[in-house]
């Protein structure tokens, strides 16, 4: 079986697709980020900005899949966790719904509500923050992650995503 790439062909009409390289975009921009040895502040506030966009300008309601992207690349890398690896991985399936809640909340509430940007940033954060630092907290109390992750999953991730919000009101502003 030969693969060829005329234009009605499966693999050329996908990648054209406007929307799926969009979606492409974002998946190596996620991917590849986290995997920079830079500050947790820096990596989480750029990883943030790229899901809230990516979640309010792209119209496929697969953009959520990326949700996932970051966090695998951790582990992956293993760069921004080192020792702590292991502890993240139990973590993993919040940190991926902590990151769709963002998402979601983002497109539901600025883009099909249509309520103001800050207000949606806010609230979104907020949700995403509550949602990571309570499964965190529980963790905690368990004995299963250090006390480190309290800080890593609570104010820590309110900041990130409110700067990554701010990072992309900024350049929309800047567009417009």
């Amino acid at each position: 079986m030969q693969l060829t790439l005329e234009r009605n062909s499966f693999p050329y009409a996908f990648l054209l697709k406007k929307e799926n390289k969009e979606i492409a975009f974002y998946a190596i921009a996620l991917f590849t980020l986290p995997l920079f040895p830079l500050n947790q502040l820096i990596v989480g506030t750029l990883v943030n900005a790229l899901l809230i966009k990516s979640a309010i300008t792209t119209k496929s309601k697969k953009v959520f899949l990326l949700s996932l992207i970051p966090s695998a690349a951790v582990i992956v890398g293993g760069v921004l966790f080192a020792n702590l690896t292991s502890q993240i991985l139990l973590m993993l399936p919040f940190i991926w719904l902590g990151n769709f809640v963002l998402m979601f909340l983002m497109r539901r509430i600025h883009s099909e509500k249509k309520k103001g940007f800050a207000l949606s940033a806010f609230f979104s954060s907020a949700v995403k923050t509550i949602l990571l630092f309570a499964v965190a907290f529980i963790f905690y109390s368990q004995a299963l992650v250090p006390a480190l992750f309290l800080t890593m999953f609570g104010g820590l991730q309110f900041v990130t995503a409110m700067s990554g919000a701010i990072i992309v009101f900024v350049s929309n502003k800047i567009k417009e």
